[in-house]
């Protein structure tokens, strides 16, 4: 019990003290983070840098024996404040970016952020109640009885932290790269119109695809484009349940030939197919895969998001609108 209890207490400082450095690295982000979650916009600097403040004192208060319980109160206390503030926005409908852990790993709310916290607080619990009695020893004495196996296995659990934070770190660096390369229309400049070959028969247009008063989510693939497969499952998922709030066109390149596989691996529906890149090039979209939305009066109603993540979060986005306007 009491290893279990150190361990944990060194998971949840490792956690805390991610947390309060990234966001202290990101204070834009985090102080949108704040005012997304209601805080007033005058507050919203302050928070930014108060809150990571008390993380990184949790995280600190968790190591020393002397102060576990303490910051095991603390973590709590805070975790709880993030649950309730979560399932607030999500009632509300509310999906913005959390910036848990500053450009680290920032992505939009949903069920998964909360069970994230829950588990997290329900360590910080347990270590509150076993803590009343004894938080177990100083981890200093703990490190000087571990036998081989256990030294391997806190090395591995060291070496799989550290790999982790590395591929966050270059998903978000390779994500910034290809950010740089998009050259997105101004919001509200008229759509480039065109017209292209339908995967399954005939031709559509940009003015065909405008339906009714639902926006329109364009997504540029290629068929040979590794990121873009792995995100065709999702697309068709997209597809199904978001019918009724917005229109979602893939538009890839090349043949009905070379996007087979793909199409009818993913029973992907609307797929339109460019010769090269030319409607992609025409808005903007030099990379992929990359979406953007255009309103059903046919303006450009949103940046060009590119790479996997700031799509699904552009959806989200646009779901959230459309149901409020709704």
């Amino acid at each position: 019990m009491q290893v279990t209890l150190v361990l944990l207490r060194l998971f949840l400082s490792a956690v805390f003290g991610v947390a309060g450095i990234t966001k202290l690295l990101d204070q834009r982000g985090t102080r949108e983070a704040a005012r997304n979650f209601g805080a007033p916009a005058s507050l919203a600097p302050l928070l930014a840098l108060f809150l990571p403040v008390v993380e990184l004192s949790v995280a600190v208060a968790l190591l020393l024996h002397s102060s576990a319980w303490w910051g095991s109160l603390g973590a709590l206390f805070l975790l709880a404040v993030f649950i309730l503030a979560i399932g607030f926005s999500l009632a509300s409908g509310r999906t913005h970016d959390c910036h848990c852990f500053g450009q680290l790993y920032s992505r939009p709310l949903g069920w998964p952020t909360m069970a994230r916290n829950i588990g997290f607080a329900l360590a910080a619990g347990f270590v509150l109640w076993q803590g009343v009695r004894d938080t177990g020893p100083t981890i200093f004495a703990l490190l000087a009885v571990f036998s081989v196996v256990q030294w391997l296995l806190l090395f591995a659990l060291l070496v799989a932290l550290a790999a982790g934070l590395l591929y966050l770190q270059r998903r978000h660096e390779t994500t910034n790269r290809i950010s740089a390369l998009v050259k997105a229309l101004p919001r509200g400049s008229i759509a480039p119109s065109f017209e292209l070959a339908a995967y399954d028969g005939g031709k559509a247009s940009l003015a065909q695809l405008l339906d009714g008063d639902r926006p329109l989510l364009l997504i540029f693939t290629s068929p040979t484009c590794g990121p873009c497969v792995a995100l065709f499952q999702e697309i068709r998922e997209w597809q199904r349940s978001h019918n009724e709030q917005l229109t979602i066109v893939l538009i890839s390149r090349g043949t009905i030939k070379e996007n087979f596989v793909n199409v009818a691996r993913n029973s992907l529906g609307r797929v339109l197919l460019q010769q090269e890149r030319e409607v992609a090039e025409a808005y903007g979209a030099n990379v992929t895969p990359t979406a953007v939305i255009v309103s059903p009066d046919g303006k450009i109603a949103s940046a060009v998001a590119a790479g996997a993540d700031q799509i699904r979060d552009l959806l989200q986005t646009a779901i959230t609108t459309s149901s409020i306007d709704r």
